[in-house]
């Protein structure tokens, strides 16, 4: 066959024939001089041109070939001392087999868009035999002359570098190579990180170290970080045939860039990743929570033009043992916190753990500074009456804030930059700002105390959701505890009747058991601190007893209903096995919900009799 699709002379009598006419002629001369058996419809598999969908010919032809094994040899070496490093390790693997293994690889294309091999013929002579290389055609003259006559001619080779040599050249030549005494090529060659997808580790990573290695003796970088494929909620590779292609132009309109970006750079390194609808909505909240968090701190932190407030403000440093040693207790708790948080984030960050670093910050951010920390400074902000406790508080906001966003700014470089430049008195852009200081005091008693206190609010809410009191309805407690822990739960009290919903004026402090104990719900908070909610405060104790009796008799209606299914041998032997199994689980929860039921029932009967 020729380049053109039509048989060449070694076909005979089809000789200069398209093709799908020869084939076409075959067949009939075939049937004419009797020598077709049969005609039976037949598949198979037709490979096609993927931008024209013409037919594609098996055609054998002259290709450029490089030698591998000496360049990959080097490659190995990087890596084996260390030269070069791979993340995650486990694709060292991956890298060194197929180093070791390596084929010859042939670097012909034929295409029309590309680098031109740069290879030269002679006219009237063998390809094989007789071909001069150069840089461009002027060389390539010069040389051919130099060598056949000044009368020669030359042409040069129509195929193009195969894109994956092309891009194995990217480190170096677009930085000015062979002049290697440009600035660009020695200031930035070589790099120190590649960040790519695991899937061409060989198709592109290790051609460009084997080719750093051979044209300037140095690897391109130092660390390969390999992220994995993003894939649809299933877990299917994205194609426009399946119609599960998400456009991240269309995500970012939905969810906000930082949204996707936070999302995907949570992963799990090296590992595909499953996009899902619930995954960026979750982060677009986290996103709004972020920013509702700039806008309390900005309405609750002195006015940008009161100098005088700022300057006691940005005078407050928390970096010594002292200065921490001096701070209340939420305030000691969420410091120590951030700068435990900021080690831990830093150390993963230098190991390239990036969905532990985010998923450090998220649980911090959330759990730690916004549901607890904000919410307790509103007993500074709002009702404390004490100027320098309010000061403090706003101190303590600016300074975990604004360590939060530098150490989110990699991940959400929008939102954080926005709320950083919202901040007064910032003197330089985020994503020029120093990176938080490491191994800063930390207060671990105060993480010890808050954590107290924290179950201790833990406590009480459940029983109010237990017992559904109104969210409004503000109840007393008596806190028994030993007189180390009174001690510095007195002083948070505010803080503990804000966020339990207590009647401040109505919480006992005491070492010993209230006289009323036996009326109270009874909270063990920790060891040494329990606390006792009168029933009397949080429910109507008869119309309670009432209501629960009723429902008693309505659970146990139901579980003999079931059990009474289960003792049909018709039922368990006929019935589907998913059926019965699902009647037992109904029956296994039915007695659980009767048991919890019979025992409050219980003691608030007794608590009536009392």
């Amino acid at each position: 066959m020729n380049k053109d699709g039509t048989l060449n002379d070694v076909a005979g009598l089809y000789s200069g024939m398209d093709r799908f006419e020869a084939r076409e002629k075959l067949w009939s001369d075939l049937v004419e001089t009797n020598l077709a058996v049969k005609k039976e419809p037949y598949t198979l598999r037709v490979p096609r041109s993927q931008r024209g969908g013409e037919v594609i010919e098996p055609l054998i032809s002259k290709q450029w070939f490089v030698t591998m094994e000496p360049l990959a040899e080097r490659a190995l070496h990087a890596v084996e001392k260390g030269q070069l490093t791979i993340l995650p390790e486990r694709f060292e693997k991956i890298y060194n087999n197929w180093l070791t293994n390596i084929k010859d690889w042939c670097i012909s294309r034929q295409l029309w868009w590309g680098h031109r091999i740069p290879v030269w013929y002679i006219v009237g002579k063998k390809c094989e035999e007789d071909y001069v290389v150069a840089r461009n055609a002027e060389e390539a003259l010069a040389k051919a002359q130099e060598k056949y006559g000044k009368s020669v001619e030359i042409y040069q080779d129509p195929d193009v570098l195969d894109t994956w040599f092309s891009s194995a050249l990217w480190p170096f030549s677009t930085l000015g190579w062979p002049d290697v005494s440009r600035e660009d090529f020695k200031h930035f060659y070589p790099a120190t990180v590649l960040e790519t997808g695991h899937d061409i580790l060989f198709f592109w990573v290790a051609r460009m170290v084997m080719m750093g290695i051979e044209f300037t003796g140095t690897v391109p970088f130092s660390y390969v970080y390999l992220h994995g494929l993003i894939r649809d909620s299933e877990g299917r590779k994205m194609s426009k045939s399946l119609g599960n292609v998400i456009d991240p132009l269309d995500t970012m309109n939905e969810y906000g860039t930082d949204a996707l970006r936070f999302t995907l750079c949570m992963g799990t390194a090296g590992q595909d990743i499953n996009l899902s609808t619930e995954r960026l909505t979750s982060n677009k909240a986290f996103t709004n929570k972020l920013w509702n968090a700039g806008k309390f701190l900005l309405q609750n932190l002195p006015e940008r033009s009161d100098a005088t407030a700022w300057d006691l403000l940005l005078a407050n440093k928390f970096d010594t043992e002292a200065a921490l040693q001096q701070l209340p207790l939420p305030e000691g708790w969420v410091v120590t916190g951030l700068h435990e948080l900021i080690d831990k984030v830093s150390i993963s960050y230098e190991k390239f753990y990036f969905g532990d670093a985010a998923r450090e910050i998220y649980d911090f951010f959330w759990s730690h500074f916004a549901d607890w920390y904000i919410e307790s400074s509103k007993t500074r902000l709002y009702h404390s009456g004490d100027g320098s406790a309010t000061i403090t508080a706003q101190s303590v906001l600016l300074y975990v804030f604004e360590n939060i966003l530098k150490l989110l700014h990699p991940f959400m470089p929008f939102v954080t930059e926005e709320l950083w430049q919202a901040l007064p008195y910032r003197k330089d852009a985020l994503i020029v700002a120093p990176w938080p200081s490491t191994d800063l005091p930390k207060n671990l008693l105060s993480i010890k105390r808050f954590q107290n206190l924290q179950s201790l609010i833990r406590g009480i809410r459940n029983v109010r959701a237990e017992y559904s009191v109104e969210p409004a309805k503000r109840i007393s407690a008596s806190v028994v505890a030993t007189v180390d822990v009174l001690e510095y739960i007195s002083k948070e009290k505010q803080v503990l009747a804000l966020l339990s919903k207590l009647d401040a004026q109505n919480i006992n402090l005491t070492e010993s058991l209230p006289g009323d104990a036996n009326q109270c719900v009874h909270i063990v908070a920790d060891e040494g601190l329990e606390a006792y909610l009168p029933l009397a405060d949080m429910v109507d104790v008869s119309a309670e007893v009432e209501r629960l009796s009723k429902r008693l008799s309505k659970l146990q209606t139901e579980y003999d209903t079931l059990l009474a299914r289960l003792s049909s041998p018709s039922f368990v032997e006929k019935a589907p096995e998913n059926i019965v199994r699902g009647v037992r689980e109904k029956a296994s929860e039915a007695e659980e919900k009767i048991s919890l039921t019979k025992n409050r029932l219980t003691f608030l009967q007794s608590t009536v009799s009392t």
